[in-house]
């Protein structure tokens, strides 16, 4: 297992990476329920995106970096593990040393491109039966992202497309799917896994906001869907967001960059 993981996650969420400008981390998620993932990020002077599970951990959050194992990431990219596994390659588990981590749930989420924008899904871990069978009524989506100069540098070229990447009850491939983003109307619309039309693009202070409704997720087979997404970087070079439903198992997370 990477060593990296094996370090104290209280100890990296403190301290975090250093750079030489403030950053500015925007995140949502479908739930925030006690025992959840917590998405966010770290306390450090230059904060970076970051994730937790509350009540575990010490309360802290890591970067989506620490996480990012090689050794749980796949051929589609896209990073998987839970908890359990975590322990069973040499992690913490409840006799220590370090925090337990145990119970941090199953995980799974990718990055875009090249920046520090995440996107993915996560459901607690039942404490028996097999490693990663997922505890029903808690699957949550979520996306983490430093946005960047995007608010002050975006395309006046008209339209601009993206492909996206969709995670939803992910089992090793990443569907993918057409973003077009006009910011001179700001109109925006899917083609692909991910389906909507109207949807609608916004910029509040330094957030170049993406949203949309009666979406559909055709991977889960979702229809009327409620989207919320962020642009990111110079030139709105990615975006990321999420996808909900009625029915919280076919929410989705999607990520991508600029074509």
């Amino acid at each position: 297992m990477n060593q990296i993981m094996k370090k104290s996650v209280l100890a990296l969420a403190l301290f975090g990476a250093a750079g030489a400008a403030q950053a500015v981390v925007v995140t949502n998620q479908s739930y925030t329920e006690t025992g959840g993932i917590r998405v966010g990020q770290t306390t450090a002077a230059v904060p970076t995106p970051a994730a937790g599970v509350d009540g575990q951990l010490y309360g802290a959050k890591a970067t989506f970096t620490h996480f990012a194992s090689p050794t749980y990431q796949d051929a589609s990219g896209a990073f998987h593990f839970s908890g359990r596994e975590m322990v069973a390659d040499g992690a913490p588990g409840p006799a220590g040393p370090g925090p337990d981590h145990t119970k941090l749930g199953v995980w799974s989420f990718a990055k875009v491109g090249t920046q520090d924008v995440w996107f993915g899904e996560w459901d607690g871990e039942a404490t028996s039966g097999a490693v990663g069978t997922k505890t029903a009524g808690t699957h949550t989506v979520f996306y983490a992202g430093e946005n960047g100069d995007v608010a002050t540098t975006l395309p006046t070229a008209a339209p601009v497309s993206y492909t996206i990447k969709s995670i939803n009850q992910y089992s090793g491939t990443l569907p993918t799917s057409t973003l077009s983003a006009n910011f001179n109307t700001k109109v925006a619309s899917s083609s692909g896994d991910i389906n909507f039309t109207g949807g609608t693009i916004s910029t509040v202070g330094t957030d170049v906001r993406l949203a949309a409704t009666s979406v559909g997720v055709l991977s889960a087979s979702g229809t009327g869907g409620t989207l919320d997404g962020k642009f990111f970087g110079t030139g709105a070079s990615a975006v990321a967001g999420i996808v909900k439903f009625a029915d919280r198992n076919k929410d989705t997370a999607f990520g991508g960059t600029k074509n």
